[in-house]
């Protein structure tokens, strides 16, 4: 089967890439530049195409080309290492990031539908509900609780899903959203919020601060089990839904700053006590993991590979030094 990745070499796009070759799938790697990036190690076994998701010829000229069956759209805006929920700081960053995000995607879907393709899996995010606020809905939140977004990403993934669901109940589409959490693992220095520093500074001996206080909860989800999910979402026969929460750890910043000391001991980390508790709820995933059957690997398991692999990067760079 044919798949097409947008935002192929992101930090999240990239895995899924990894995880759908894995799948013996072939696939094409849609991002901005045809440069290899994250996914140097899988060059000879994919197809690189460049492209901007807002050009809505060049999607179709790629769809075309590759005769893709089915897409992982994977394009975030500026994710990398400062978190998909920052605001945008000026005028342009504002309108770049509701073309990328929201634009890019119908875009994309219409692109889709034209070219007979059924199958889309969607990154939307737990943000769908809330963001900065305090939550005010249910204690436990499911794909059917309220959205109460409270930024601008988490309203354009609102109206994308809604465009998603029309696209399903119109044109016969199979459109998946996923909510997607917070992500840790391979392939960023920061991660969503801060929460790989623990074990990539800080597996080096460098001192870490984390940007939140110690209350601050966030729901935590491994970078491959959230690309297993969206290769899962593609491979499945017929699912059941058509939104998924993909849910993982609900904890604290001061279990994850636990969670650092026991894989580096002696490591050096601190919170940011002054910072305000910001909106955060525990996801219900028993949708996805009955459905999908996916099941998230125990936080402090993903944290110690992370940290391993830090390690054995830096030795290796450092050796090639000598």
């Amino acid at each position: 089967m044919a798949v097409l990745v947008t935002g192929g070499k992101g930090f999240i796009g990239a895995r899924v890439v990894g995880e759908l070759v894995r799948r013996a799938h072939d696939v094409v790697a849609f991002d901005l530049r045809g440069t290899p990036g994250r996914l140097a190690p899988l060059v000879d076994r994919i197809t690189l195409e460049a492209g901007d998701i807002t050009d809505y010829d060049r999607i179709a000229e790629v769809l075309a080309a590759h005769k893709i069956d089915r897409i992982a759209h994977m394009v975030f805006y500026s994710a990398e290492e400062r978190g998909v929920d920052a605001r945008p700081e000026d005028a342009e960053g504002l309108y770049r990031q509701q073309m990328i995000m929201n634009t890019g995607t119908f875009h994309l879907f219409e692109a889709a539908r034209r070219a007979g393709i059924r199958r889309i899996a969607y990154p939307s995010s737990v943000q769908y509900h809330a963001g900065d606020e305090p939550w005010t809905g249910p204690a436990m939140v499911n794909e059917d609780s309220p959205a109460m977004p409270t930024t601008t990403y988490g309203m354009g993934k609102v109206l994308c899903e809604k465009l998603a669901k029309e696209h399903n109940r119109l044109h016969g589409m199979e459109i998946i959203s996923l909510r997607i959490p917070g992500a840790y693992g391979p392939g960023a220095t920061f991660g969503a919020r801060g929460i790989n520093l623990i074990a990539t500074h800080g597996a080096l001996g460098h001192p870490v601060k984390l940007p939140y206080c110690s209350e601050q909860r966030v729901v935590l989800a491994h970078v491959d089990d959230i690309a297993w999910a969206f290769a899962e979402a593609l491979d499945a026969t017929s699912p059941a839904h058509d939104t998924y929460h993909i849910g993982g750890h609900y904890t604290s910043y001061a279990e994850i700053a636990e969670i650092g000391r026991a894989i580096t001991p002696g490591l050096d980390v601190t919170l940011s006590e002054d910072a305000a508790v910001r909106g955060h709820f525990p996801i219900d995933s028993t949708r996805i993991e009955r459905d999908l059957g996916l099941r998230h690997r125990p936080l402090i398991d993903g944290y110690r590979q992370l940290a391993q692999e830090t390690i054995s990067s830096h030795t290796e760079r450092m050796a090639g030094h000598d």
